[in-house]
């Protein structure tokens, strides 16, 4: 009688050599049909039921197969890389995506200098005194990285089995999978080869070292002859302390810099993008991490192929799950300070302001006559960027060369909801005589009031295209616009290959995961959008990274409109967006109107030109200063039952509530006694200076001017009448009272001779005659609303954002948010700028080299503004 051969077929293992997946089955070993090449790993067992047990006939035959462990699982540990070379994957992966943005080629040398050096100090490569050659563990080292590095066993937490309610200690089943298990494990011993060591004998492990600032910290959670204990054992058998202590029991700057995670790369980034002076500034950075061109979405795709098979499993240890992939501008700029401090880092780079303001000019819309006043108003003294708080703490270059612009914006039209709206209507006016005699050729003037229409409606077009750039200006945005992004990105990632663990499941598996995507999508798109096939006909565009999000997104959004494809977008752009108030005129705003009067008279037009005053309501409302959160007494309250209504609300009434944000006069004053201990002060810092020889000083002259027929001392004038009216670089003798007290009405020196006499007339008129046009002008004079903003709270925001005028609380807000900043943060910018230059320059003769308080001040509370503000200019 012919032996009857066991087939066995198996999807997860295949011949060695063939590859062929069925196997026949000879005197308990399997061979493959093809080529008759042994399995080593798969071997049939024979199980006979003692008469003991009756689950199964006296004697009858069974068969089982079992699994011998492969041979080349020691191999797969050759694969296993820590996390920091994890994170040099990544790092690499991110700086590549940055150098094809445009970022300098210097980039990559110093970022490896900045990673070698935060490496260097975490002792985990590139430092000395390493007895075993291994990387070092800090506080909060991943259980992974022990394993790997010192075959250190994790700690298994022990959870309570479900037990079967039985009352005989003698169950026949129990007993019979008992003695099952034992002959399975038997009969599995029989494949260990001899002379193999065991796990036991062949893998010793290794104490773990700790670096210098992991033995600090963890000193305060044991003594260190316990934390030595706790690094010999290598099977976590101590079960008191756990691997590393919680977030909880750390001090924030070990929170922060010893967790390694993306947000280090991106510190890293931001400080070799500062070292370098490249274009890409720290909030350029943030809007890519925020737009996702950064981002761990496609982190696997910079990892080795054999490294990201191990998709999700490699997530799990790394413990993703844990951080956050995006970051605040704030969070970023305290890390960078953290880390620059830890690493010993120089100071940072101070970027080309003028370049910066001119490229955010440009993304204004703003012509480009204002890239050189600003500038003016950056070379009339150069800012230092000196900080109080710390030589390593980051300075806002972006938010202070915003505020230049937002400053200068202030002086031209005023923003105070008034000024800005007569100037506004003069220009528009003008404009329209203009287009009546030249056509479209004809040299429009710049009108604030239809360039906010045109940044307003632009907002919205590309918010339409764009979700980051919606969220970023707060734009509200379809729901099922938002959807089709989720899903867009989500089809992206799969199409980069993220997921690997779903190519190795089943067809039965890939087959149900495709299923259930399908229905969520549909789902998704039946309650919050269109259907597939309308999603899939819908337009859609792809933005490239651009230093200029909403100039280069609009630019290419009307490219899109002006071909043939065009017709089919849902949106549809109005006439006016079509206009580019970038080319629009500026120069008659700041003075320079010669052309203007030039090109009107040869159109046989005159022009008068009317300063506005700004309104000086604002400023009646005082100094604000936040007050401090006093914390309650923790003390025990009881509740009064029995009183009555009437009763507890007269108490209510006559407690006094403490204002939490408060507005108050500058009215302090200095008495006498300390006035002249000022002086002596500061004569006597005048003495010792003069009294150095390495040290030259001179006495600054004091001029008395003559203006008007009357003699003026140069030191009372205020800093806004030393700019020259034309260019507003600083004059060589400056006015004796602000330029809204002075007419300027003349189109050319006959007509001034002409016109003197007319001068002391109401300038609220209108025009004298038919072909005299009326220009309104700013006097580069504007509102001020000063105080503290080192402890202001939300609450405070909100009441001192009902003071500003609507036109500079819409520029204010889309200022910020074109740089990605707190609408505070910016206006902490422009206080500092205009405390500057309104209180604390004393002298102007000598603002290039000195720059003092006004030492004889009476005001204390403007004295005290300025010595604050001071310190972070």
């Amino acid at each position: 009688m012919e032996e009857v051969l066991g087939v066995l077929e198996l999807e997860n293992m295949q011949c060695e050599v063939c590859g062929e997946k069925t196997f026949q089955e000879r005197e308990g070993y399997y061979y493959c049909v093809e080529c008759g090449m042994q399995k080593d790993q798969i071997r049939a067992v024979d199980l006979t039921a003692d008469e003991n047990f009756n689950e199964t006939a006296p004697g009858k035959y069974a068969s089982r197969t079992i699994r011998q462990p492969k041979k080349d699982a020691p191999k797969e540990k050759d694969n296993d890389i820590t996390s920091w070379e994890f994170y040099n994957y990544v790092l690499r992966g991110f700086l590549q995506e940055l150098l094809n943005m445009g970022a300098k080629p210097e980039l990559k040398l110093m970022t490896l200098q900045v990673w070698a050096a935060y490496m260097s100090r975490m002792e985990v490569a590139f430092f000395r005194n390493n007895e075993m050659g291994l990387p070092k563990l800090n506080v909060r080292a991943l259980h992974r990285d022990a394993r790997i590095l010192y075959n250190r066993k994790r700690l298994k937490v022990k959870r309570g089995k479900r037990t079967r309610a039985s009352g005989d200690a003698n169950d026949d089943r129990a007993k019979f999978r008992l003695w099952n298990k034992t002959k399975r494990d038997l009969d599995a011993s029989r494949f260990t080869k001899m002379g193999v060591p065991s796990e036991s004998e062949g893998e010793h492990s290794l104490r773990l070292q700790w670096s210098l600032h992991a033995r600090r910290t963890l000193k305060r959670h044991m003594p260190l002859k316990h934390l030595d204990k706790h690094s010999q054992d290598s099977k976590s058998s101590m079960g008191c302390h756990d691997l590393r202590p919680m977030v909880k029991t750390l001090k924030h700057f070990d929170r922060n810099m010893f967790c390694l995670n993306l947000t280090k790369l991106y510190v890293v980034l931001g400080i070799a993008l500062n070292m370098v002076e490249d274009d890409i500034q720290l909030t350029d950075l943030l809007r890519f991490i925020d737009e996702e061109h950064l981002t761990k979405r496609y982190l696997l795709n910079y990892l080795p192929e054999n490294v990201a098979a191990k998709g999700k499993a490699l997530f799990k240890e790394m413990e993703f799950g844990n951080h956050r992939d995006k970051c605040t501008y704030k969070a970023l700029r305290l890390n960078i300070g953290y880390m620059s401090g830890y690493i010993n880092l120089s100071e940072f780079q101070k970027p080309n302001l003028h370049s910066l303001a001119e490229r955010y000019i440009l993304e204004l819309g703003l012509p480009p006559r204002l890239v050189k006043y600003v500038g003016s108003l950056i070379d009339l003294y150069p800012p230092s960027f000196f900080n109080a708080m710390g030589p390593h703490m980051y300075p806002r270059f972006e938010a202070r060369t915003m505020a230049y612009i937002l400053y200068a914006m202030k002086l031209l039209f005023g923003l105070d909801d008034v000024k800005e709206q007569l100037i506004s209507e003069s220009a528009a006016k003008i404009n329209e005589h203009l287009v009546e005699a030249g056509g479209d050729e004809a040299p429009l003037l710049f009108v604030f009031t239809e360039w906010m229409q045109f940044v307003e409606i632009r907002k919205v077009i590309v918010s339409h295209y764009n979700q980051s750039f919606a969220n970023r200006f707060g734009v509200a945005t379809q729901i099922g616009r938002q959807v089709d992004d989720i899903l867009a990105k989500e089809r992206k990632e799969k199409e980069q290959g993220y997921n690997y663990d779903e190519m190795q499941g089943t067809p039965a598996m890939q087959r149900q995961h495709e299923n259930l995507t399908h229905i969520i999508e549909t789902m998704l798109k039946e309650h919050f959008g269109e259907s597939s096939q309308k999603s899939a006909d819908k337009d859609h565009i792809e933005f490239q990274p651009s230093l200029t999000p909403a100039h280069s997104y609009f630019q290419r959004i009307l490219l899109y409109a002006s071909q043939s494809d065009g017709a089919h977008m849902s949106l549809r752009i109005p006439d006016c967006m079509h206009v580019n108030h970038a080319q629009r005129d500026l120069d008659p705003f700041v003075m320079e109107t010669e052309k203007l009067s030039h090109y009107l008279s040869q159109l046989s037009l005159n022009l008068r030109v009317e300063e506005v005053a700004c309104q000086e309501d604002i400023q009646e409302v005082g100094i604000y200063r936040p007050l401090q959160h006093i914390r309650s007494d923790k003390r025990e309250f009881r509740a009064n039952t029995d009183i009555k209504t009437e009763t507890w609300l007269g108490e209510l009434k006559r407690k006094e509530k403490r204002p939490d944000f408060k507005f108050f006069q500058p009215t302090g004053t200095y008495g006498a006694r300390y006035l002249n201990s000022l002086t002596k002060h500061y004569k006597k810092r005048e003495g010792l200076e003069a009294n150095n020889p390495y040290w030259e000083i001179t006495k600054t002259p004091s001029y008395m001017l003559k203006v008007n027929d009357k003699e003026v001392l140069l030191d009372t004038l205020s800093s806004l009448q030393t700019f020259e009216e034309g260019s507003m670089d600083p004059l060589k003798v400056p006015l004796d009272l602000p330029r809204r007290h002075l007419e300027r009405s003349q189109i050319s020196e006959e007509a001034e001779k002409n016109k003197e006499d007319k001068r002391t007339e109401d300038t609220s008129e209108g025009p004298r005659s038919s072909d005299e046009l009326l220009l309104r002008v700013s006097n580069f004079d504007c509102w001020l609303l000063h105080g503290y903003n080192s402890h202001i709270r939300e609450s405070d925001k909100r009441e001192l954002r009902q003071f500003f005028p609507c036109s500079f609380r819409w520029l204010l807000e889309t200022c910020a948010a074109t740089i990605g900043v707190s609408w505070d943060v910016l206006y902490e910018q422009l206080l500092i700028l205009e405390v500057m230059f309104h209180h604390s320059i004393g002298d102007w003769s000598n603002h290039r080299e000195l720059l003092c308080i006004q030492h004889k001040n009476q005001r204390k509370d403007i004295r005290t503004l300025a010595r604050t503000y001071k310190e972070f200019w």
